[in-house]
């Protein structure tokens, strides 16, 4: 599990780095594209490293508040994403001074929520890991 805290933590990092080199559009859309990958990736990994169907089924904790919680929160980033690319492209397009205003906005409000959606992720994510030596 050490190994998963330490790629997301990466993550966050290249989030950051992307996000102050916004200016860079070239870096900044491939910084971000290469979060949300990960962050679309990230369960994949998860999934055949871990015994899931033991801790899920067995266990039982499938009906976890927990769980769920998490599931939820990682479908609404998911959502967050489509709708900042959306955004993203409205700001690439040729569009008027007020279009391109708006779009900016949109786009930097969804990244406080994107950015605040992702931090529940990861902590619904850490309240789930099993200590060493439990599970």
């Amino acid at each position: 599990m050490t190994t998963s805290v330490i790629l997301v933590l990466i993550s966050f990092v290249v989030l950051a780095v992307a996000w102050t080199m916004r200016k860079q559009r070239g870096f900044h859309i491939a910084g971000m594209s290469m979060v949300m990958l990960f962050d679309v990736c990230f369960p994949i990994y998860l999934y055949l490293t871990h015994d899931w169907w033991k801790r899920l089924i067995e266990h039982g904790e499938l009906f976890s508040f927990l769980i769920w919680s998490h599931l939820i929160c990682i479908i609404i980033l998911y959502a967050l994403y489509v709708l900042q690319v959306l955004a993203g492209r409205a700001l690439l397009t040729n569009a008027s001074a007020d279009e391109y205003e708006r779009a900016r906005d949109e786009h930097q409000k969804q990244f406080l929520g994107i950015v605040l959606v992702r931090l529940l992720v990861f902590s619904t994510g850490a309240l789930l890991i099993v200590p060493a030596g439990t599970g």
